[in-house]
């Protein structure tokens, strides 16, 4: 090429490469796409041009491929326009017009050859590059309408109405649903003498904008068409005036001194305190006028977005408290517990599973060290938190009541809006306010004379006198007073007539009509990016330049619609969404995925962004992967509606086995066992999927785990027997395990010890061929389970060890949380208290509230159990207080939690509440627990004690019919023994013997202890003492490691009758230990069951008596 000659790129409309003679080179397809890209975006790397024009193609060939694009285009053009070394650019001597376009200044650039970028030119088969032209478009679209409005605002006022219409048309050429440009060319053809074509030119911005968008034109469009059919086009609008900052932030709170008052009074008290009305009624403004006059403020927020992401609101908000006190000394513990939440704390390279069981104990550290000296902080719009940061926030206030103490978390004042709040919110408040920890106060709308007061404390003159105008047509909502009048002062006449309007998000609507094009697009973005919003993420999902985007922003703050890096208003931001056309939201959608990708944000918002922006193929995975951190965050609820939306996408992909793979990962998550009623839509729904054996045998598994699950183990071993036989040779499947899990634990449930035996080898066996950790990890906790239901606890042990150290190595923090339960369970059965407790009280700090119902509540019963068997009962009645409210809360079963209280009422003595409690058991039954009949026996034992011998027998009768079904060794025993207690001496000898041997063959240690001074009782009773003294020396030998689990000093009692029996002088001996026991042990007994203690249990009074202490 000649020194001097260049070549010009016209992009700006049909795209042309003309040679410096003149000649037209016809570029098309990717050779235009590359010319194009270089142009505008200068050089770029190999690797970035090659992936945009060949997305699904390898790197190398990819790269091969461009290669040979760059020698088509030299071959075409006769030159080396393209140069390529390490990286890609365009020839210098190329001048390209939207470049010099930009680059020109403000109303001197060349408008000559404005028009949309590569028009009619698309590359639908490269999404990257498709939107990346879209974004261009939008940005030089933005440019052109800017010039060319200056251009014609600078015709019509200098009366060039003839070239202020060509402008205008070409406005509308390139924004051909633009109602600014309708207007203007409505109002010059007015003004230059053509009112027919005024009009037509209105009925074709009808026309368009009802075949293109599918709306109607603004109020103002069809106001100027009836002034151009009167004769009464006013001459054009001043330039719009600038909002006054009293309009846009009132001086004064008005109308709300009742409310004030209220809020002093829960201030005082260390109240939480909410307030709750509709959007825009003012709830932000009073809590932040509210708490500026107490002090200093922390303000914290709920954001669109939160909702997907587990604990997305309480992150954000501690970074916030960590910006505000950067030297926040962290210990190591609580450093490693916020990693979860916060990577940037992490000291290591490994990020955590899942939270610590400490998470929460470092937030409340957090909260009350990091805002030492603020006096409140307010949670705006806590309707938007996400379920567990709110779950968060309510065990941070209970651990913290009376908010506001020295040391403590300071008072709290949060805004909801009460129609968006779930129930479980709802109710939790509700029963807070009925405890006096949190005070509720409705915001109504405003009465006229606190409009009108309002209007006065605006300034504005043209409103004063229009209260009653304005109350009525905004029903006394602040927000839309405001947005009323702003509507007023963007008019001529800010005294004319209210607008016709019939809600106040159209009246917002039509300010954002009136953004220029970027600002309107940031406000799009922003909405779109929701709780990621920030200025630069924003001119990253636009791909603009920030220092554009920057002037754009302060324009979006003058109108009114951004406040710093929030909307003005959540109406605002609702607005802005409602007003995104299809396309563009997609094109932003899938912008900001990208850009959010970079940034390494959570799988569901990203997701969502996928899926709002059309790639359904993108977001498909990655709800699957929202899933499984959910279920690490112990969140398995939101899990499974992860796993669905996941499902959903690839149906609606035509992808049906993997929907059906999905739905099944599920289905079988650990969630079963906390929904079991809520399985049943979820497994119909697989089974119209299934369409081979193998989906069929998942579908019978999963039916026998949801039957199991609802205690009906008969007909869940039916069931998976059934999808056994459609496996037929299918041998080494996972199908197979999980039949073979819920078929050994059905025959388990059910007592067939030689059938679970018959077949544990083969599931052993099965889940080690699998050579997966995760199946193996499946088939121990299995396994553990089923000799737990057998009561086999040695062998389910180490079964159950490896499980929880399985599923810990994994990540499944939720399924470890159930092996370490069902661990805890055997300990138990083999009197491993301490260890119990230990592990049960981690689990109780690790699973937090309403994570995991049915765990959380067995865990708490468990702990009051474990207690109970210590006999330290002022703690056992601590913990089922507990598990009963937490019960309450999210609608748990409750037979077994009464049956543990059955117990330790009658431990204590206290025996009408053991009846009570055994009577709520026996009436609302827990249909997983094959031991709900068992409160008839402390009926019984009761009825005797009281001297109901009749009602004692009845009781009786139906323990026996039960242990008929499901037989419970323990429990025989103690049947046994409760029927010798009053029965003929002989009878009562034979009856303990049953009793001795029983606990010697399933090695229960304390029913051993009980049996031996039952038969000591009996065989002294018979008039053999020698005998009698035999075993309660035995008995007595055994103490204090093995006493009777609720009934510690029996055995002393009767070696001390039998003593005296004998004439042995040490008679008094264990009568004295029997009483230093009891006034030890009564300091750890409720005050209020004291006294049934001391003088209603039946060995504990006899005591008394005997020791010379008259009943209290």
């Amino acid at each position: 090429m000649a020194h001097g000659e260049t070549w010009q790129l016209r992009v700006l409309g049909p795209p042309a490469l003309v040679h410096p003679s003149g000649s037209v080179v016809r570029l098309e397809g990717k050779a235009l796409a590359l010319v194009t890209y270089l142009a505008l975006e200068g050089s770029a790397s190999r690797l970035r041009v090659a992936s945009l024009l060949w997305p699904d193609t390898l790197e190398g060939a990819a790269r091969n491929n461009l290669v040979h694009l760059i020698r088509r285009i030299h071959k075409l053009t006769g030159e080396k326009l393209v140069l390529a070394d390490d990286r890609v650019s365009l020839s210098p001597q190329v001048t390209v017009d939207a470049t010099v376009f930009l680059e020109s200044s403000p109303g001197r650039g060349d408008l000559s050859a404005v028009g949309p970028l590569l028009q009619d030119v698309d590359f639908d088969d490269c999404p990257d590059l498709a939107d990346w032209l879209l974004t261009w478009r939008e940005r030089l679209d933005h440019r052109q309408t800017v010039a060319l409005t200056d251009r014609a605002t600078q015709q019509e006022d200098t009366g060039n109405l003839t070239g202020a219409l060509t402008t205008t048309l070409r406005l509308l050429d390139l924004n051909p649903v633009s109602e600014d440009a309708y207007r203007r060319l409505i109002r010059l053809h007015y003004l230059a003498g053509d009112r027919a074509a005024a009009l037509r030119a209105f009925e074709r911005c009808q026309e368009v904008l009802r075949r293109e968008i599918g709306v109607d034109p603004l109020p103002e469009t069809v106001q100027l068409a009836r002034e151009v059919e009167r004769g009464e086009v006013r001459s054009p609008a001043p330039l719009r005036r600038r909002l006054p900052v009293s309009v846009l932030r009132p001086p004064h709170l008005v109308g709300r001194e009742d409310a004030w008052a209220r809020m002093e009074e829960a201030w005082e008290a260390g109240q939480f305190i909410i307030l709750a009305g509709e959007a825009g009624v003012g709830k932000s403004r009073l809590a932040r006028d509210f708490a500026a006059s107490k002090g200093e403020v922390l303000h914290l927020e709920g954001r669109p977005g939160d909702a997907v992401v587990p604990y997305a609101t309480t992150a954000r908000n501690l970074r916030r408290i960590f910006a505000r006190t950067p030297d926040l000394v962290l210990e190591p513990w609580m450093r490693a517990s916020l990693a979860w939440l916060l990577p940037e704390l992490r000291t290591d390279t490994e990020m955590p599973a899942a939270p610590a069981p400490s998470l929460h104990a470092a937030i409340r550290h957090v909260f009350q060290v990091g805002l030492a000296g603020v006096s409140s902080f307010i949670y705006d719009d806590l309707h938007l938190a996400d379920p567990a940061s709110m779950e968060a926030g309510f065990v941070l206030i209970s651990s913290s009541f009376p908010l506001g103490q020295p040391g403590g978390v300071p008072h709290l004042i949060c805004t909801v809006r009460p129609a968006e709040l779930s129930s479980a919110t709802t109710d939790i408040f509700r029963r807070g306010n009925a405890a006096g920890h949190n005070q509720r106060i409705d915001l109504k709308p405003l009465p006229e004379a606190a409009v009108a007061e309002l209007l006065s404390d605006l300034g504005v003159p043209e409103v004063l006198g229009r209260a009653g105008q304005l109350t009525r047509f905004t029903g006394g909502n602040p927000f839309f007073v405001l947005e009323t009048v702003k509507h007023l002062l963007d008019q001529p006449d800010a005294g004319g007539p209210l607008p016709v309007a019939e809600r106040a998000t159209q009246l917002i609507a039509e300010r954002l009509s009136h953004l220029p094009a970027l600002a309107l697009s940031a406000a799009r973005a922003a909405a779109i990016l929701q709780s990621d919003l920030r200025v630069e993420l924003v001119a990253d999902v636009l791909g603009a330049p920030l220092l554009d985007l920057a002037s754009a922003w302060e324009e979006l703050e003058a109108a009114g619609v951004m406040n710093g890096e929030r909307f003005s208003h959540d109406l605002v931001q609702e607005t802005v969404m409602a007003g995104i056309p299809p396309s563009v939201g997609r094109l932003l959608h899938r912008s900001a995925a990208r850009v959010l990708g970079r940034e390494a944000a959570s799988p569901a918002r990203l997701a969502r962004h996928w899926q709002e922006g059309g790639d359904l193929r993108a977001a498909a995975p990655l709800f699957v992967r929202a899933a499984e951190e959910a279920l690490g965050a112990l969140r398995p609820v939101e899990a499974v509606g992860f796993f669905g939306q996941a499902a959903d996408l690839h149906d609606a992909l035509g992808e049906h086995d993997a929907a059906f793979e999905v739905r099944l990962r599920a289905v079988e998550s650990p969630w079963r066992t906390e929904q079991v009623a809520s399985l049943h839509a979820l497994i119909e729904q697989l089974a119209a999927g299934a369409r081979t054996n193998e989906q069929r045998a998942w579908v019978s598994a999963l039916r026998a785990g949801r039957l199991l699950g609802q205690g009906q183990a008969a007909a869940s071993e039916a069931t998976a027997l059934e999808g056994l036989a459609l496996l037929g040779n299918l041998r080494q499947s996972r199908v197979r395990a999980a039949l073979l899990r819920e078929l050994v634990q059905a025959m388990a449930r059910q007592g067939k010890v030689d059938a679970v035996r018959s077949i544990l080898e083969e599931v052993q066996t099965l889940h080690e061929a699998l050579a997966d950790e995760r199946e193996r990890a499946l088939g121990e906790i299995a396994l553990g389970g089923a000799y737990l239901r057998l009561g086999l606890n040695e062998e389910a042990e180490p079964h159950l060890r490896l499980a929880t150290e399985l599923f810990g190595m994994l990540g499944d923090t939720y399924r470890s949380a159930w092996a370490t339960h069902n661990l805890a369970v055997t300990l138990h059965a083999r009197e491993h208290f301490q260890e119990v407790i230990r592990l049960r009280e981690d689990l109780d700090v690790q699973l937090g509230r309403a994570n995991a119902p049915s765990l959380y509540r067995a865990n708490l019963t468990e702990l009051g159990i474990a207690h109970t068997r210590l006999r330290q009962y002022d703690q056992a009645l601590s913990w089922l207080r507990r598990a009963e409210a937490h019960g309450d809360e999210v609608g748990e079963p409750r037979g077994s939690l009464d049956r543990a209280f059955t117990d330790l009422f009658w431990a204590l003595g206290a025996h009408e509440e053991c009846l009570a409690a055994a009577e709520r058991a026996l009436a609302h039954p827990d249909p997983r627990d094959a031991g709900a009949f068992l409160p008839w026996l402390a009926v019984g034992r009761v009825r005797a004690a009281q001297g109901d011998m009749g009602g004692a027998l009845a009781a009786y009768r139906h323990v026996e019919s039960g242990l008929g079904t499901h037989d419970f060794p323990y429990s025989r025993g103690l049947l046994l023994l409760a029927q010798g207690a009053h029965g003929a001496p002989q009878a009562a000898t034979e009856l303990a013997s049953r009793a001795l041997e029983l606990a010697r063959t399933h090695r229960f240690p304390d029913l051993e202890t009980a049996a031996l001074a039952a038969r000591a009782e009996a065989l002294l009773a018979h008039g053999d003492t020698e005998a009698a003294r035999r075993d309660s020396e035995a008995a007595i030998l055994r103490l204090p490691t093995h006493a009777p689990r609720d009934d510690f000093a029996r055995p002393l009692l009767v070696h001390h009758r039998v003593l005296v029996a004998a004439g042995d002088a040490a008679a008094r001996v264990p009568l004295q230990q029997a009483l230093a026991w009891l006034a030890e042990t009564v300091q750890r007994v409720p005050d209020e069951y004291r006294h049934a203690f001391l003088n209603t249990h039946v060995t504990h009074r006899a005591l008394q008596v005997l020791g010379g202490r008259a009943p209290q």
